[in-house]
């Protein structure tokens, strides 16, 4: 599997975005045999705040509870703009999942991917797994905060549903001062996507 790394500092006037940004593709892999995908809802694995004591103060982040579909529905939406894919909508891709009594938080954990993508009639599932996705602050005492930004981090795999390969991954980990969480990940997706599109011809 081939991996491109990508060290942004993206500076827009006075917004500055952070990105650290890695997309593996299988090289190996017969990439014209996928045409049609579903993006399933993003695992998450976090409590509810993250906290940090430091010797200055502490550092605490607050994460967006809908992070997983928030972030599932960008890379649909994505995939879909690039136009290699067929990709099922969210309220198909429910509809298709509700006629084999499933819901898409059925699917979190399931590693069945032949059953499933027969299932609802598609050649690959893009799952994902979200270590963060909010709005991060350090602060010097409880009265004075230092810094605020937004933090996204996420890996998503698409997954061939017959042989479970790896077709391609994305891995990311952004932030910003001046962007929230969502046009954060917006931009780190639509970066990550055409990545994709210049490798996969």
């Amino acid at each position: 599997m081939k991996k491109y790394t990508v060290l942004l500092l993206l500076l827009s006037g006075c917004a500055t975005i952070g990105m650290v940004s890695e997309v593996n593709i299988n090289r190996d892999f017969p990439h014209h045999e996928i045409q049609r995908i579903a993006v399933l809802i993003f695992e998450t694995s976090w409590q509810d705040q993250d906290k940090e004591e430091t010797n200055s103060g502490f550092s605490k982040t607050i994460v967006s509870p809908d992070a997983g579909t928030v972030l599932a529905d960008i890379i649909a939406r994505e995939l879909a703009k690039w136009g290699r894919y067929v990709v099922l909508d969210r309220s198909t891709l429910e509809k298709e999942l509700k006629l084999v009594n499933l819901s898409e938080e059925d699917t979190l954990h399931s590693e069945d991917y032949l059953s499933l993508g027969k299932s609802i009639g598609v050649d690959a599932v893009v799952t994902g797994k979200v270590e963060r996705f909010g709005v991060s602050y350090r602060s010097l005492s409880r009265r004075l905060v230092v810094s605020v930004k937004a933090r996204v981090s996420f890996l998503a795999r698409c997954i061939d549903v017959t042989t479970n390969e790896a077709v391609w991954s994305i891995k990311i980990d952004g932030t910003s001062k001046d962007d929230n969480e969502r046009s954060l990940a917006s931009k780190l997706i639509a970066k990550a996507v055409r990545t994709l599109k210049e490798e996969i011809k």
